[in-house]
């Protein structure tokens, strides 16, 4: 999986920009502002079809500009998207792509970038956005069963508020809920089951310290379970109002050690276990697809010391392609081949 070229109209700050990639390692600089992320950006928006920087696509697009175009080209096929004030569209090799599902992870860029150490703090539904994004852009079965298990949630809340609860119609929605939240909680398991395969040994690869890392999935319910849980909280989701059981209730915990991550390790080591969770991430990518995903590094570099620079370069496979942004190079000691792009001071370039 490589990409080939990007250009992008009215994205951002760009009016016009167009970026030839080298299929290995590559690094565009420029002074804060240039637009260094936007190029990430544009890339992520591709893979996931949405903005890890903001919910309001229309925020893409350039100031004055009525739409925004994406083009970028891979080594099998051209993907583009069209967003405009009101919506999106998404086009392979120029045909309209109805579905998000059939598009989504096509592309398949995995993101580092010094606000990720939020993940340790944040709400557990922003944790969980995380994981469904990871998971659908790898899994058809896993984003069909989120968006149909989505679907079915709306309409069960709205149900449960209404004044004369039609009970029968709960039961229903009950019962098409539960195969969806097996597959839902079956692919999370198998998720977090690989990921602790990997963690420890990348996170002591890239610091040079043995840790035990470990992620605890608490989730809704055992699999074999979930009718039987559907049934206890019925009487509970009609008194509340909402659906008081599933997996929109999931969440997951990082330990080191033993010990919760926010409590006992540093910011040094917080950062170190966030890139060998992402590592890990590749992994499970590789495993799942047999393709390797694009490596973004999004002004991460800079934060490391000299040795941990060269250790998480080192652990990239040399077939791997990796874009990094900063703002020049002297910060970053490179010993392999690269291609250098480098980036304007002003805008629209």
């Amino acid at each position: 999986m490589l990409i080939r070229t990007l250009r992008l109209r009215d994205y951002r700050n760009y009016y016009r920009k167009f970026v030839e990639f080298d299929p290995h390692l590559n690094i565009i600089i420029g002074k804060n502002g240039s637009g260094k992320t936007n190029i990430l950006e544009s890339i992520v928006v591709v893979s996931n079809t949405k903005s890890y920087r903001t919910n309001e696509d229309s925020d893409l697009i350039r100031n004055g500009a009525d739409f925004a175009t994406i083009n970028l080209v891979s080594d099998d096929f051209e993907y583009k998207v069209v967003i405009n004030k009101k919506n999106k569209s998404l086009y392979i090799n120029n045909n309209l792509v109805k579905r998000t599902s059939s598009f989504i992870g096509k592309i398949n860029a995995i993101l580092f970038k010094p606000s990720d150490l939020e993940l340790f703090t944040q709400s557990p539904s922003e944790r969980r956005k995380l994981l469904d994004i990871e998971l659908s852009k790898i899994s058809n079965s896993y984003i069909q069963s989120l968006l149909n298990y989505n679907s079915l949630l709306k309409d069960k809340n709205r149900l449960l508020k209404e004044l004369e609860l039609d009970e029968v119609l709960l039961d229903v929605i009950n019962e098409s809920m539960a195969p969806l939240i097996r597959i839902i909680v079956k692919e999370r398991e198998d998720f977090f089951d690989t990921i602790n395969e990997y963690i420890s040994p990348i996170y002591e690869m890239i610091s040079g310290k043995e840790a035990n890392i470990v992620i605890t999935y608490k989730k809704c319910s055992e699999i074999g379970d979930v009718k039987e849980e559907l049934l206890k909280a019925k009487e509970r989701d009609i008194y509340y109002h909402y659906t008081t059981y599933g997996p929109h209730h999931d969440d997951y915990r990082f330990t080191i050690d033993g010990h919760d991550i926010n409590a006992y390790a540093s910011q040094g080591q917080k950062r170190m276990i966030l890139i060998a969770f992402k590592f890990a991430l590749m992994r499970y990518v590789q495993r799942q697809t047999s393709r390797t995903p694009i490596v973004l590094l999004d002004d991460i570099l800079s934060e490391l010391d000299k040795e941990n620079q060269e250790r998480l370069l080192n652990i990239i496979p040399s077939d791997t392609q990796v874009i990094i942004t900063n703002t020049d190079i002297n910060d970053i000691d490179i010993k392999k081949p690269y291609k250098l792009i480098t980036l304007k001071e002003e805008l629209n370039v």
